[in-house]
């Protein structure tokens, strides 16, 4: 528990000058306009692109987090950070990540089993439309983006959150009810017990997180939750299903939504963290000679992906990582290049790797493959306009070295 607190403060801490910024490190901040024949208007989203997104491959793609309520002009933000500093210590992989705003007038019908008058279709429904026929299906034709969806949403979001899952479980692969409930049409704290706690009925992996604040407003909140589980906290896990459910204690209503995501975040791709984890510890050793080290990472990827269940990228930390043990600190050029290699493959746009190329067939004196990779980076520096000016005059430098 103490563990937990420290690690929260540190980010807030580090978060606290960023916020008011709104901007990110490793993720864009755009907007997308969609015209939705199933909400019947223009709906203006939060697009965060990650840092990759420009540099990748098209055999590249990303996760989907969709987060609900993203007008709140502190708690959002709050959140991108969390995910934007996890990325950043590669303890979830890059995403792309939605922001989903409501308005006073459109929050309760868009999340409710209101009707229009003369409509055959309610408020939840479209929206539940509008995500899976529309928003989803645009993001993976246009934006890279992998069938790996995760929702977050909280207080009439978080019945959303429950609606969809009961819904969509198949669509969804991570799901996070936050200060939540289900005793509303069109569903039940009976009918969504009797779903969740079956594990038969997953065919498909899929994690359903849930919390609620221990603070008197909350009560009504953690009585829906404590009527559907069978004690608090409670976990499961299957070979499809994986169930936590847990008190944020002391959280008020507001304060829960932004306080459990990263710790949520950090257990649903623990694995993905695993990863560079378990090389430094354990592969890393000096007693133990790994015979092709690519391959050996390559494998690990693949292995990752049968527990998370999407394609898994390497990320550029992996690859400079991984690159300068092999070849800065072990003087291991033939693997630091392979690394490299396997780098450009999802990333063939990242001029730093060529560099990192050019430097190492210089210590090997291969002059044609200098002339080669020089060659390459000075199309691509002229060609590439997702680079900075000051990236694109350090590279331009680097070139005229002999």
């Amino acid at each position: 528990m103490r563990t937990t607190i420290y690690l929260t403060t540190i980010l807030l801490i580090i978060l606290s000058g960023q916020i008011n910024a709104q901007k990110y490190s490793l993720y864009s901040n755009d907007t997308l306009v969609i015209h939705s024949k199933f909400l019947q208007s223009d709906i203006s989203i939060n697009l965060h692109l990650p840092e990759t997104f420009h540099f990748s491959s098209s055999k590249t793609t990303y996760p989907i987090s969709i987060i609900f309520d993203s007008q709140h002009e502190r708690t959002y933000p709050q959140i991108i950070n969390y995910f934007d500093l996890l990325t950043s210590e590669l303890q979830i992989p890059e995403m792309i990540i939605i922001g989903i705003p409501f308005t006073i007038e459109n929050r309760y019908y868009l999340t409710s089993n209101k009707k229009k008058v003369g409509d055959s279709l309610s408020g939840i429904e479209r929206m539940e439309l509008f995500l899976f026929n529309e928003l989803i299906p645009q993001l993976q034709k246009e934006k890279k983006a992998n069938d790996f969806v995760t929702i977050c949403g909280h207080s009439r979001t978080g019945f959303l959150v429950n609606y969809l899952s009961l819904k969509r479980p198949k669509e969804i692969s991570v799901a996070i009810s936050l200060s939540g409930f289900y005793s509303e049409p069109p569903i039940s704290i009976n009918k969504f017990s009797e779903f969740i706690l079956n594990p038969n009925n997953f065919k498909r992996k899929f994690a359903y997180y849930a919390s609620s604040g221990s603070t008197l407003e909350e009560k009504t909140y953690l009585k829906e939750y404590q009527a559907v589980f069978p004690k608090t906290p409670y976990a499961f896990e299957s070979d499809y299903l994986k169930i936590q459910f847990k008190q944020t204690e002391f959280a008020n209503h507001m304060t829960n939504y932004w306080l459990s995501v990263p710790e949520i975040l950090v257990g649903a791709f623990a694995d993905y963290n695993f990863i560079l984890d378990n090389w430094f510890h354990n592969k890393l050793k000096e007693n133990e000679k790994l015979e092709n080290p690519k391959k050996v990472f390559v494998a690990d990827l693949q292995f990752t992906r049968t527990k998370l269940g999407f394609n898994v990228n390497p990320s550029i930390t992996h690859i400079f990582s991984l690159m300068s043990h092999f070849g800065y600190q072990n003087k291991d050029y033939k693997t630091a290049i392979d690394f490299l290699n396997l780098g450009l493959e999802y990333y063939p746009e990242y001029l730093e790797f060529y560099m990192e190329l050019i430097n190492f067939y210089k210590i090997l004196e291969q002059t044609d493959k200098v002339k080669e990779y020089k060659k390459i980076l000075k199309y691509k520096v002229q060609s590439n306009k997702y680079i900075t000016e000051a990236l694109r005059s350090e590279i331009t430098a680097f070139l005229n070295e002999k």
